[in-house]
């Protein structure tokens, strides 16, 4: 068998898996790593320019910097903006693990597809056969290509559950501190004094921006937007409607609590009555035919060595 195929392959999936982690590496020395360290610098007495800053770095950084930012742009080119603009809302969701962005997704659905096709590659020549080598190559690209979309979609139906389940006893806290005479910003900042999670990571971004000037309801209908929750809208909607209305905020956050309490409730019944067909396909398929081996394996040997005779 040649090998040489093999070690082609593996050498091309190394390559390309390190060039993926060297961007998603470098994305973390960026312009927001250089302003904390910056204005930590300038904390102590140690102010420098930008400039100073970044000949801080190591030569090999600042060597490849204009490489990392060419493959950038050409990889920004190939990826269609309304598959940008949604891998960078994702993201967003769920807090840029990894620090990717969407040009970082992308670098790794590419280096992912080449590790699996190589992987792909490797198996089909070990089983010898040109048709077994064509399959598993292409089996590798498509799954290589698609499974960090998978992951990071995984992620955001994680989190999303996450939110779900710390939503209402959020509304809880913001209903009962405005009931004692607070305001809804000052109550939404009391969530995020005393509560964690990704809901109130959401609502100090909403808070952070609104303090710089942005409307409330702008802020607040983008942060129900990027959650993708219809019972979130709703309640952003809901607490708008009640501000122009003149209707007590609370009231419509108590509400929307409750209702939610019920709706999770109804849901957990309705799992729970299913509970009884899901089972019935793996003790159909598996526990059945099992025991009818067991009960009837005998017999049938029985015969069999009967007929034989």
């Amino acid at each position: 068998m040649n090998a040489l195929p093999i070690v082609l392959g593996v050498v091309a999936a190394v390559g390309v898996y390190l060039l993926a982690v060297g961007i998603v590496a470098a994305r973390s020395s960026d312009a927001a790593t250089l302003a904390r360290e910056r204005l930590a610098r300038q904390e102590i007495g140690l102010g420098q320019s930008a400039v100073a800053l970044k000949l801080d770095r190591p030569l090999s950084e600042r060597l490849m910097a204009p490489l990392r930012r060419w493959l950038e742009r050409q990889i920004n080119r190939f990826l269609p903006a309304a598959q940008a603009e949604h891998f960078r809302r994702q993201l967003d969701f769920v807090g840029n693990p990894l620090g990717l962005d969407p040009a970082g997704v992308q670098t790794l659905r590419i280096a992912a597809a080449a590790a699996l096709g190589a992987a792909g590659t490797a198996l089909g020549v070990f089983i010898g056969a040109p048709v077994a080598i064509g399959l598993a190559l292409v089996i590798g690209v498509v799954l290589g290509y698609f499974l960090p979309v998978l992951w990071l979609d995984q992620l955001v139906h994680d989190r999303r559950a996450e939110l779900l389940a710390n939503l209402p006893n959020a509304l809880d806290v913001v209903a009962i501190s405005m009931e004692a005479g607070l305001g809804l910003d000052r109550a939404l900042e009391q969530l995020v004094r005393h509560q964690e999670g990704p809901l109130t990571l959401l609502v100090a971004r909403a808070l952070h921006e609104i303090e710089l000037g942005r409307p409330r309801a702008e802020a607040l209908e983008e942060m129900a937007e990027l959650t993708g929750i219809e019972d979130f809208t709703s309640l952003v909607k809901g607490i708008l409607h009640a501000e122009r209305t003149g209707v007590p905020i609370a009231r419509t956050i108590t509400a929307h609590s409750a209702q939610m309490r019920v709706k999770r409730r109804l849901k957990i019944r309705t799992e729970a009555s299913q509970a009884s067909l899901k089972i019935l396909l793996p003790t159909v398929g598996c526990v059945f035919p099992t025991l009818w081996l067991v009960l009837l394996g005998p017999a049938l040997i029985a015969v069999l060595t009967i007929g034989h005779s």
